[in-house]
């Protein structure tokens, strides 16, 4: 078995020794969130990265962190759940791949020993970490997801929508507080019928999530008669003057359709705009997938506004009443920092000797970083969200698992599984939003259909429909649907117009949608609409 080995290398490896903040408590849940980027580096071994280049420090990380603090210390102070337990936290910056293997493995080590035991029965294992609160991204989730699965440690993304997550015979302990990737490939191939497109171009980042979301839309289209004119992939770790980017763009002008998907994260997706940019295509109706649709990245780009109408998926909103109590609680937090200077952190929190310089006072403030209600980045909103809901999801499983409905909790041993068991279970209302999971432990939320909306230079969204689960359903608001036709009607997207009575379609070529009309011989008909 080689998995002890892994585990033993994991621990090994250079790197600090502790969480950058930490705080005690009766149970302690583990959070993984980017707080730095990486500067790009060749090594001669194995390392774990250092994740402490202020250069590149990430503020949305900086917030997701705060909001998984503010949830503990609502829950902390809460008489109704779990009223006489203390939840502790460890927050660790994955700032890399090997980071993020080197927390998962931290949050793993046996309560009370500093190694991890990989036992001959595991339902008496013992971990750290209760549960884990992140990653991030879908690349890094899979390699958490697969070490946890093991333990059965429970394990709550906040942004990784990889439908492949979803397979519990791989990922048996992986939840989600972001809806799935294929509960958004059913909504975009919905939207598209509602209009009656039929003649698309389908593309993808080149990652799993990008070419997992191509494939599965791929075929749901063709399945349901849509038409795909040319399927392809953003290249990646590319700038706009990327002869493979100019090419691509390129193709999209020779097929002449209409309507284009583009299923892909922010960071392809912003060369690929600007070189639409460049070679001035005007007049096309853009898909966006929830990772770009609202990204400040790629609405900011100069001449945006000139490529077409952008309608797309963003995952919807909560109400902002938690994200105005968090701000509340950060200003109280900075004020008492800035009056107690020099002291090791607010609320009794240790950090490590090689955080103390990363961090001169990152703990409480953030000079960079915007509140969040007050001028919101949708980005920091719903990832925000979705951390809040995670942390309540593990509260409210520990409190059914304690038996705290007595109005005491028990403060029994808890072992990974159990409280698997309770959160997959959860079901309760929090600002007005249902948090509850599918069996594939999948959170019951849906999208909303957003527009952007330009006003001169002026850039703004509308939400012009939403998509909800079980059942799935999608409505529109048509007449809040502001197209950049002449006509400000929706634009039409078909390969062959619809033949007239007393005529016969004769194809064209391997596509179902292509062809032409002949009349039908005298004396015959087609009892089939359009055919």
């Amino acid at each position: 078995m080689r998995l002890p080995v892994l585990l033993c290398l994991g621990l090994c490896l250079s790197a600090a020794t502790a969480s950058f903040f930490s705080r005690d408590g009766d149970y302690r849940l583990a959070g993984l969130f980017q707080l730095h980027g990486l500067a790009p580096r060749v090594a001669a071994r194995p390392l774990v990265d250092g994740c402490d280049d202020p250069a590149v420090f990430r503020s949305h990380g900086y917030h997701l962190l705060q909001t998984m603090r503010f949830a503990l210390e609502e829950i902390n102070n809460s008489s109704s759940l779990l009223p006489n337990v203390t939840l502790g936290y460890d927050i660790y910056d994955t700032c890399s791949e090997s980071a993020n293997l080197y927390a998962t493995l931290r949050a793993l080590v046996q309560k009370g020993q500093r190694d991890v035991g990989v036992l001959p029965a595991l339902q008496h294992y013992e971990p750290t970490a209760v549960a884990i609160i992140g990653p991030d991204s879908t690349q890094l989730a899979l390699t958490t997801a697969a070490i946890l699965g093991v333990f059965l440690v429970p394990e709550i993304s906040y942004e990784a929508s990889l439908e492949t997550l979803s397979l519990k015979r791989l990922y048996p302990s992986f939840l989600r507080t972001i809806p799935s990737d294929g509960q958004q490939v059913k909504a975009i191939a919905l939207l598209l019928q509602s209009f009656e497109w039929s003649w698309v171009v389908l593309l993808g980042s080149d990652n799993a999530y990008g070419r997992d979301g191509l494939d599965a839309l791929y075929e749901l289209l063709v399945a349901s008669g849509v038409c795909v004119a040319y399927r392809g992939i953003i290249p990646t770790n590319k700038d706009a003057s990327s002869p493979e980017l100019h090419r691509l763009v390129g193709i999209l002008t020779d097929i002449k359709v209409n309507v284009t998907v583009v299923f892909s994260n922010v960071n392809s997706a912003r060369p690929f705009f600007e070189v639409v940019v460049q070679k001035n295509i005007t007049g096309m109706v853009w898909v966006a997938s929830e990772d770009w649709s609202l990204a400040q990245n790629i609405w900011q780009l100069p001449g945006i506004q000139t490529i077409g109408s952008v309608i797309g998926m963003s995952v919807e909103q909560a109400e902002s009443t938690m994200l105005e109590h968090l701000e509340s609680w950060k200003y109280a937090e900075e004020r008492a920092v800035s009056e107690s200077a020099g002291s090791t952190g607010a609320g009794g929190e240790n950090r490590n000797s090689s955080s103390e310089s990363t961090w001169p006072n990152c703990t409480q403030q953030c000079p960079g970083c915007h509140l969040l209600a007050a001028a919101p980045n949708i980005y920091d909103t719903q990832a925000s969200n979705n951390v809040y809901s995670a942390v309540y999801a593990v509260a409210h499983g520990l409190h059914d698992l304690l038996g705290c409905a007595s109005g005491v909790c028990s403060k029994d041993r808890v072992y990974p599984w159990q409280l698997l068991q309770k959160i997959k279970q959860v079901n309760f209302s929090l600002h007005n939003s249902q948090i509850c999971f599918d069996a594939n432990g999948n959170i019951y939320k849906g999208y909303n259909i957003i527009m952007w909306n330009w006003r001169g230079l002026s850039w703004a969204f509308d939400v012009v429909g939403t998509f909800t689960v079980n059942p799935n359903r999608l409505l529109l608001n048509r007449s809040k649907i502001l197209w950049h036709t002449k006509d400000h009607q929706a634009p039409i997207s078909m390969c062959s117009q619809p033949c007239a009575a007393g005529e016969k379609r004769l194809q064209q070529n391997r596509h179902r949608c292509c062809f032409s009309c002949v009349a039908c011989p005298a004396g015959t008909f087609l009892n089939r609409t359009g055919q």
